[in-house]
């Protein structure tokens, strides 16, 4: 196969869970800010970029790293308790557990590379059963010191965990900021997965993984 490697983001690209972290976004704002914003703000000023990028944007006043990091935990522990209250949202995009199966099977490194801290990949782990396929050590995540999205740094550490060059990888996206990652990360094989992807920044465009084999190749 052509491709040597495959990195996943994945929110929004593995979980499509862009509705609850808009509900959640949406509460923590009013609820701390008094601020009310609807989708199309959503979109503008929130999508693909990571919380403390966010919360530095509705609150200017606060420097401190420390209370900006205990605000973002704050947001994901109320997108938790929104995932634990409507868990017919939360599964994993339609093909994806068997695709890891073939992945596996072909012998074929894969991680994921995501904006997400470490209590939400946890519970990701926990809920998907995730160990079964990665491995916890080389998945990719916001420790606090990891720059968002579209800085390229998430791609590059994740290329270095499973041992592949950039030309030689594949990588699924939803955001037009995830896209831009992994472009300057050298990836040029980028695919976009959503309903609704049509951006021209990637490779191509799937609804899911169900036919994602051929992408290989």
């Amino acid at each position: 196969m052509k491709i040597k490697g495959v990195i996943f983001d994945f929110n929004g690209t593995l979980f499509q869970d862009t509705s609850l972290h808009i509900a959640s976004w949406i509460q923590f704002l009013k609820e701390k800010k008094g601020i009310e914003i609807n989708e199309a703000e959503f979109i503008e000023k929130i999508y693909g970029r990571d919380n403390i990028q966010i919360i530095k944007t509705f609150f200017k006043e606060i420097q401190d790293q420390n209370e900006l990091e205990a605000l973002s935990e704050e947001k994901e522990q109320l997108y938790r308790q929104l995932c634990r209250q409507n868990k017919d949202m939360v599964h994993l995009v339609k093909g994806a557990e068997n695709f890891f199966d073939q992945l596996k099977e072909n012998k074929i490194p894969f991680t994921i590379a995501t904006g997400a801290n470490v209590g939400n990949v946890r519970y990701y782990f926990e809920e998907f059963h995730l160990a079964q396929w990665f491995d916890w050590n080389q998945v990719i995540y916001d420790d606090g010191r990891l720059p968002g999205k579209p800085d390229p740094t998430v791609y590059l550490l994740a290329l270095e965990k499973i041992g592949v060059k950039a030309e030689d990888t594949l990588v699924f996206e939803d955001s037009p900021a995830g896209i831009t990652a992994a472009k300057k990360a050298g990836i040029d094989r980028i695919i976009q997965i959503g309903e609704t992807s049509s951006s021209t920044l990637a490779d191509g465009c799937a609804q899911d993984f169900s036919d994602a084999l051929h992408w290989l190749q």
